[in-house]
């Protein structure tokens, strides 16, 4: 750990970062609960909306990648992000007006392109801040939390106190939760669109590249990788089924507080996370979260009552919480400033993008051809071989 890393936020910094989380959120919570309901609004049918899911899940992987290395070799971290952010409205627009399946994805594609990045490049612009000036991620990390639930509420009221969900609504109301998500990036001390933050160097060099390629090929970095991969892998059968599951299985329709909780849970656990790190060691960190992916879905595959299910959803700190702080602040201390916007990508990409897409789609698969119990024990198992592998290979950071 440098000595950096250890430092508070320079006064005032800690807030503005704050809000510029509780800001990021504000568009997820339009697109996260009322997306599909949005396209079957549009008179899409279930397979249509399957793939235009799909296309915004292939973006994920994609499109991480491509801006946060992009940010990193303008040395200008938010003004990529602001681009992205502004892009993503014309093209959240676009469903409104296109008509058929193909469009659809192709619209979803386009979407996904500028939305999907907002998170990565936003970790990535954090941590480049904090690498060079001093922070805590978890203590700011938690406006992200606090942001998505209160802009849920927010909106589930405004839609109830209005008649309903409209596909107007639904678009009127991202408009102005994008409004506000780029409105918060002035926030942003001026300095991280410079070249001061990468040591005096704003074009990166051909040796420089080169120099984060060995970075991302280092055996360490990669076996740090499959475990993160594992973790996320295995938890797609908690964010692509969990509702269907507690439908299913208990009858529990009205799931969002069911869900609430789960979140509510993590941000104790998320705000002290920089405490606990210094205390017990990132690896350490690393490892609780995968336990509790671990025990968590082993929890899910004994089907008893909605009690035994609530009883597990505290364990969200852990499975989200010290999984998500662990594995972003890891890649953070093995990449150097200049290089955050990547390296942040690439573990979005690879991790929340490709291990929810092959995620998702295997855990459909095993539900498909068994049961809940079969999904949630394989995927249990999963992220069993993950902690193995992070006790095992992965080095202390």
């Amino acid at each position: 750990m440098s000595e950096t890393d250890s430092r508070p936020f320079p006064p005032g910094a800690g807030l503005r970062f704050f809000a510029i989380y509780v800001s990021l959120f504000a568009p997820y919570a339009i697109i996260t609960p009322y997306f599909q309901q949005l396209l079957k609004h549009l008179n899409y049918n279930d397979v249509q909306i399957g793939a235009i899911q799909g296309a915004l899940e292939l973006m994920a992987v994609a499109a991480p990648i491509l801006w946060g290395v992009l940010a990193d070799r303008l040395s200008a971290p938010r003004g990529v992000l602001a681009f992205t952010v502004i892009l993503s409205l014309p093209m959240f627009f676009l469903f409104r007006f296109v008509n058929g399946g193909a469009a659809g994805v192709a619209v979803a594609l386009l979407f996904g392109l500028f939305y999907k990045p907002n998170i990565p490049l936003t970790d990535g612009m954090t941590f480049r801040y904090i690498r060079t000036q001093g922070g805590d991620y978890g203590k700011i990390r938690i406006g992200g939390t606090f942001g998505y639930i209160s802009f849920i509420a927010v909106f589930d009221a405004i839609c109830w106190l209005t008649g309903g969900v409209t596909v107007n609504k639904l678009i009127l109301e991202f408009s102005v939760a994008v409004a506000l998500q780029l409105a918060s990036l002035l926030l942003v001390p001026k300095f991280i669109d410079s070249s001061d933050v990468s040591n005096g160097v704003a074009k990166k060099t051909d040796a420089e590249r080169n120099d984060f390629l060995k970075l991302f090929l280092r055996p360490t970095f990669l076996v740090f990788m499959l475990a993160a991969f594992l973790g996320r892998f295995s938890m797609m059968s908690y964010y692509s089924f969990f509702s269907r599951y507690l439908d299913d299985v208990y009858g529990v329709k009205e799931v969002g507080w069911i869900w609430a909780l789960g979140s509510l849970c993590e941000m104790p656990l998320v705000f002290c996370s920089k405490r606990i790190i210094d205390k017990i060691g990132l690896k350490s960190f690393f490892a609780l979260g995968l336990l509790g992916c671990v025990l968590r879905l082993a929890g899910f595959s004994v089907e008893s009552n909605i009690w035994v299910v609530l009883c597990l959803q505290p364990l969200h700190c852990l499975t989200f919480g010290a999984y998500h702080c662990a594995t972003v602040t890891y890649v953070s201390r093995m990449f150097p400033a200049k290089f955050q916007g990547g390296a942040q990508g690439i573990y979005s990409a690879i991790t929340v993008g490709l291990g929810g897409l092959v995620g998702s789609a295997v855990g459909g698969v095993v539900l498909d051809a068994f049961n809940y119990t079969v999904l949630y024990t394989a995927f249990s198992g999963v992220a069993l071989l993950g902690l193995v592998i992070c006790l095992l290979f992965v080095p202390k950071q």
